[in-house]
């Protein structure tokens, strides 16, 4: 396997905004800390990106600059960018409560009354985004944070698979298989990104609710490239069934039957799902107003210009000799890993 970065308080140190309080995550090319902004006192989360042409691609522009549109509650908030000698460093709100994957593990499932409270959320986020020109094309249980707070507000993250109005028609293959559309594992040259966040947004409530995926079944071969051949097949058939749970009220899964619907064309929109009963119930006073007159606002997340990031980015894509040859050791090995794999 590649060795992840385990950096420490290093890479902030002396660092004039931010000090280092723990380390995240890591990845191949990268990492995630814990750090505390020193004027504010916020804790934030620093995502460091390996800096050069290799890592540093159009898609972390276009991750970056799609992320700053975005200013709501349900999106973790996207704070500044800025540059070590080594690393891009991605500065974001900080999550407290974990993602709703750790949730749904720990307590093996939601109630429907629980599941209702975040998918609400989930949606009205979403919802503001496609009005902002943003689909989030990986939409998940992992990348649904929560803040932390007694009732917990989830926060959408990861805009690495987004794409906007401004730029092409979605088409690529991308996000995570257990979440990704019909058209969007089929190839279709074009797609509609909106439905495609909608079936994911789906398959979300599903496992919230059932705590398991719509499209996987207890004796599926264990084999990798066998099991993704078979659920790829499902998800193009929407082959799947609700399980039989009496508690499982009829409003539920008729919801379900509308999102998950294989033919986008007849898929729920938003406003379907949220004109559905059970979606509508309890839903807090106001919070369809909200995202309309958030858009008229036309805020955007952090003081930075989409010319200052994009300065910012262009300097990032430069790297020292020795850090392309580390690139391409880390790039050989992973490709290593894969075949092995």
């Amino acid at each position: 396997m590649v060795m992840k970065e385990k950096p420490g308080p290093a890479i902030l140190r002396g660092h004039e905004y931010y000090e280092f309080v723990a380390d995240l995550a890591a990845g191949a090319f990268g990492f995630v800390q814990k750090a505390r902004d020193k004027e504010t006192n916020d804790l934030v989360a620093i995502k460091f990106m390996v800096r050069g042409k290799k890592t540093i691609t159009r898609n972390v522009l276009r991750e970056i600059t799609n992320h700053q549109r975005l200013l709501h509650p349900h999106i973790v908030q996207f704070k500044e960018v800025f540059l070590t000698n080594t690393h891009l460093a991605i500065v974001m709100e900080f999550a407290a409560g974990g993602d709703l994957f750790t949730r749904v593990r720990d307590h093996n499932g939601m109630t429907e009354n629980e599941a209702r409270w975040f998918f609400q959320q989930l949606i009205i986020g979403i919802d503001y985004a496609h009005k902002m020109g943003v689909v989030n094309r990986d939409i998940k249980l992992e990348n649904s944070l929560l803040d932390g707070s007694k009732k917990p507000l989830l926060k959408l993250c990861d805009f690495g698979y987004s794409k906007s109005n401004i730029d092409s028609v979605p088409k690529s293959n991308v996000g995570t298989p257990g979440y990704a559309g019909p058209e969007v594992i089929s190839g279709l040259r074009e797609y509609n990104g909106q439905l495609a966040d909608i079936w994911s947004c789906g398959c979300v409530l599903y496992v919230m609710v059932f705590c398991e995926y719509p499209f996987e079944r207890d004796g599926d071969p264990p084999a990798a490239h066998r099991r993704n051949a078979i659920v790829s097949q499902r998800i193009r058939n929407a082959d799947y069934k609700i399980p039989d749970k009496p508690e499982t009220s009829p409003e539920l899964k008729d919801l379900i039957r509308r999102i998950l619907v294989a033919d986008p064309k007849h898929r729920a929109t938003i406003l379907d799902i949220i004109a559905h009963p059970w979606f509508s119930k309890g839903l807090p006073r106001g919070v369809l107003d909200m995202n309309n007159k958030l858009v008229a606002e036309k805020q955007h997340a952090g003081y930075q210009t989409e010319e200052e990031i994009q300065d910012i980015w262009e300097q990032a894509t430069h790297a020292s000799p020795a850090q392309n040859q580390h690139i391409d050791h880390m790039i050989d090995a992973e490709y290593m890993d894969i075949n092995e794999g």
